[in-house]
């Protein structure tokens, strides 16, 4: 399924590039919003999904059972979402061009590429809850690589899904996704009003190696 993306988080933009709260210098500013235009020019957003049963006796589908904390989440849910979503191809262009003659911006083009996918997945997640009954509420989203759930897995994810044929979205060897600014997650469906259960540091991929962290801070998905 194709997405309009009209706009994404410049603070998520700021966090990514790790600003640190000081005023910034207005050719820094006109960049950050030259970088915003053309992502939000170039990328071309999809998202495809199903939706599976959780069958407990039979431990179906098998990723919902693939570690303790997914489990965890979909504790109360009887059926379980598999989102998988991309910029495309265009972003990618982009960021390779800006690295030929503008490394600055390149970096700029990749924070944006974060910021509009998550972006992406809010849209998603928006419409896949609009075609549930009011009743019904859905988790957070919990993605390969994750606390306890293998990024191994992406393989497994994206056959699923169907996605390479549905959005173009492939996986490599080493279990990254292709085009790189794309997302695979799950999510659960209850009939009761769900706890943001893991949002924070402990349950992301980039727990050991992320600046953030590091300096103390956090990106802000707490």
């Amino acid at each position: 399924m194709d997405l309009k993306l009209s706009g994404f988080n410049r603070k998520e933009v700021l966090q990514y590039l790790r600003w640190t709260g000081s005023e910034i210098p207005p050719e820094v500013d006109t960049m950050i919003d030259e970088c915003v235009a053309e992502t939000l020019r170039v990328v071309q957003p999809r998202y495809t999904y199903r939706i599976f049963p959780i069958e407990r006796e039979t431990k179906s589908p098998p990723i919902a059972f693939a570690g303790q904390d997914i489990q965890t989440m979909l504790t109360t849910s009887e059926r379980v979402v598999f989102l998988a979503a991309t910029l495309g191809n265009g972003l990618e262009l982009a960021i390779r061009r800006a690295q030929v003659r503008d490394l600055s911006r390149a970096i700029v083009l990749d924070c944006c590429g974060s910021a509009a996918i998550e972006a992406v997945c809010d849209l998603a997640e928006q419409e896949i809850k609009a075609e549930l009954s009011d009743e019904l509420y859905l988790t957070d989203r919990f993605s390969p690589g994750y606390g306890d759930l293998p990024i191994a897995l992406q393989h497994e994810f994206i056959r699923t899904v169907d996605a390479p044929r549905k959005i173009g979205l492939t996986v490599t060897n080493t279990h990254i996704l292709t085009p790189r600014k794309s997302v695979t997650a799950l999510i659960g469906i209850a009939d009761t009003p769900q706890t943001k259960r893991f949002r924070g540091c402990a349950y992301c991929s980039m727990f050991e190696t992320c600046a953030f962290r590091k300096a103390g801070k956090t990106c802000g998905r707490e």
